[in-house]
């Protein structure tokens, strides 16, 4: 039985300040925009796992340094066309607004080490993973990459942001751009960093329910710290195949996406951990926005880092979502997507942030954990290239460090090999959690280093 180890201990072996060699004279002068200040100022990280390419440790210490080596060699040009990652995040003096200062002060590498072989972090719990794979990166730094070899010859990448310069689509498309960059020499799509193109209206217009949808971020509306610590932080695994057999249960004449299906099945596994606690049960999702726009802003959508996203939501009794078939709650997820899936309605984010940005700190109030247990689906459907050269990562998920937000989450994203697996980051409640594992199906099943190939298999169902 392998024992986990929950008292990593890295050691730091370098940290350098990468600038870009040849960066525009002129950048442009939004790089912050109004959907940017809606999502707010917090770190976030996609974390790989490299399991080792060879048995030998000289052969893995030269593979590591051949890694180091790449990163500091090419960073500089290609940084070139990601400058704004070389840049701080700073408060602005004038506006007391967050902002960026495109100065060119450098990207962070960070070059670390630990005794302790991969196979030893508890991959199903993000405390005893990623949580301690994440180094801390100064709050003003626009992107930390940070390399950790493990004594087995693996290694993780970290690439480290702040969610005001990306959202999800954004960070993975930078990480995929670097593969390109490495392999080919090229990108498939070149970056969009002009934020000028969500300009407020005037005057601006907006839904007043948009009032209800956001609450400002401050403690006395907030779960308490010991709340928030109460959610557990699993990871899952789910197999293309158990992906196929629940689309296929869901009847009707248009197919359903994975999202549909994985929202009805994940509700019914709420609902059932919920049973007569409360008579609702509530679904989020987090709507990518750039491919919902229209022809207005299509062209820029090309390559658009920045925050591009919406939430939306439906409730539903916790009787109906058990006694429906699944079609129920796939439907319900269909329809709140294509509710916010306008160009209306991110013009309309817009306008009310340009109202409301000088009066706090924002969130969705979707998210605080008040009310009707809720949670909040983020889902990566596009595929992210992580091999540049160094073969495929077991896994890859995205990271933020926890907050006193109480709802549920769960991060889908496509496994890094490929074969149609899933991988799904999820804070959730206890009761949740022993629902989700004592399924029969098994549709969800925690991540281990076996099922990650980095310990033989023993005999366990996993």
């Amino acid at each position: 039985m392998n024992k986990h180890n929950i008292n990593l201990k890295i050691k730091i072996r370098s940290r350098a300040l990468i600038k870009a060699s040849n960066p525009p004279s002129s950048p442009p002068k939004s790089l912050i925009s109004n959907l940017d200040l809606l999502l707010g100022n917090f770190q976030s990280s996609l974390i790989s796992i490299y399991p080792s390419s060879s048995s030998s440790s000289s052969s893995s210490s030269s593979s590591f340094d051949a890694l180091i080596s790449v990163f500091q060699s090419n960073l500089p040009s290609f940084l070139n066309h990601f400058y704004p990652c070389t840049g701080r995040v700073i408060t602005d003096s004038a506006s007391n607004l967050p902002s960026l200062l495109c100065n060119n002060s450098g990207a962070e590498l960070v070059v670390a080490e630990t005794k302790s072989p991969l196979s030893s972090l508890n991959y199903s719990d993000v405390d005893q993973s990623l949580n301690l794979v994440q180094l801390q990166f100064a709050p003003d730094l626009a992107l930390s990459i940070q390399l950790v070899k493990f004594s087995c010859g693996g290694f993780t990448i970290s690439w480290s942001t702040n969610h005001l310069l990306v959202d999800g689509h954004g960070l993975t498309s930078l990480v995929t751009a670097w593969s390109d960059f490495i392999n080919k020499g090229a990108f498939f799509e070149y970056p969009n960093h002009d934020r000028s193109i969500f300009v407020p209206r005037s005057p601006t217009r907006y839904n007043p329910s948009l009032d209800q949808e956001f609450t400002l971020y401050e403690s006395n509306r907030l779960i308490n710290v010991l709340s928030g610590r109460s959610l557990l932080n699993k990871i899952y695994r789910i197999e293309k195949e158990d992906v196929d057999k629940i689309r296929n249960r869901v009847n009707g004449s248009v197919r359903v996406t994975r999202l549909e299906a994985l929202s009805g099945y994940l509700w019914k596994l709420l609902a059932a951990s919920i049973g007569d606690l409360d008579t609702n049960c509530r679904m989020a999702w987090i709507a990518d926005g750039r491919k919902r726009l229209g022809p207005k802003y299509e062209e820029a959508m090309k390559g658009y880092l920045g925050n591009v996203v919406t939430y939306t939501s439906r409730e539903a009794r916790v009787e109906d979502i058990k006694n429906q078939p699944l079609d129920y709650g796939a439907s319900l997820a269909r329809e709140a997507i294509e509710e916010v899936s306008s160009q209306e309605r991110f013009e309309q984010l817009v306008d009310w942030m340009e109202d409301h940005k000088n009066h706090g700190k924002w969130t969705e109030t979707i998210g605080v954990g008040l009310g009707t247990p809720t949670i909040v689906i983020s889902f990566f459907a596009f595929h992210v290239e992580l091999n540049f050269g160094f073969s495929d990562p077991v896994m890859a998920m995205p990271w933020i460090r926890p907050s006193r937000l109480g709802s549920g989450s769960f991060v889908f994203i496509r496994g890094p090999k490929k074969d149609g697996s899933w991988f799904v980051s999820a804070r959730l409640w206890p009761r949740l959690a022993d629902v989700i594992e004592r399924d029969p199906e098994m549709v969800f099943k925690p991540v281990t280093a076996e099922s990650l190939g980095l310990i033989a298999r023993s005999n366990s169902r996993l």
